[in-house]
Order: C-alpha cells, then structure tokens, then sequence
C-alpha cells in the first residue's frame, strides 16, 4: 500500500464475464484525495484498460491533477490521452496512464 494513503473506499465494482469497472476514493496523508475509475476488459488473457480518470485535489479541494482519455480534446496530440493541471481548462498532452503510476507520482510529490 503507498503510504500517502490514509483510507480508501470502494464506491463502485463490477465484473461480468470479460468486462468490468471500478470507482474508488483515496485519502491522503496530507488531507487531499484522489477519485479513480477505469473501465476495462479482458482481452487474450490481459486487462485491458479502456477508459479511465484519476482526479487529485489538495486538502482544499482544488484541483491539483487529473488524468483522462474522455475523448473531448481532439486539440491534443496524444489525443484522448491527456492532463488537466490546476484547472480543468489547463489541458496539456499525457501518455495512458495507470494507477501505480499515478501512486508513484503522488508518492514522489509529496516528499
């Protein structure tokens, strides 16, 4: 478990046959939370992630990051992946990203 999370609940899981989704909210250390969901599927034996968000306010709740592919920023060229950061209408290209991936950045920012 990452260390900068307090608590966790899980508000939403599915799972049917080869498709799923969860929704989960985290609570940090420092008092912000992150909310995450990913919808996906399982292909050839792997999960594959279609769809998913990772929105981190800080203890205030203003946004500090989220990661979507919402398909709503065909500007961006990595289109529909993409960042909001600070402000949903500061809008900058991102890799897919999954949740270790965010856990370690949360990780590295708040040392």
């Amino acid at each position: 478990m990452n260390p900068e999370i307090v608590h966790w609940t899980a508000l939403r899981e599915e799972a049917q046959a080869d498709v799923g989704f969860f929704r989960y909210k985290l609570m940090l250390r420092d008092g912000g939370r992150i909310e995450m969901f990913e919808y996906f599927r399982i292909m050839k034996e792997r999960v594959k992630v279609t769809k998913y968000g990772f929105h981190w306010q800080n203890a205030t709740g203003e946004l500090r990051i989220r990661w979507d592919n919402a398909p709503h920023h065909p500007e961006v060229h990595t289109h529909p992946h993409h960042v909001h950061s600070d402000s949903e209408s500061n809008v900058m290209p991102h890799a897919p990203i999954t949740v270790e991936k965010v856990l370690h950045i949360i990780s590295v920012e708040s040392e």
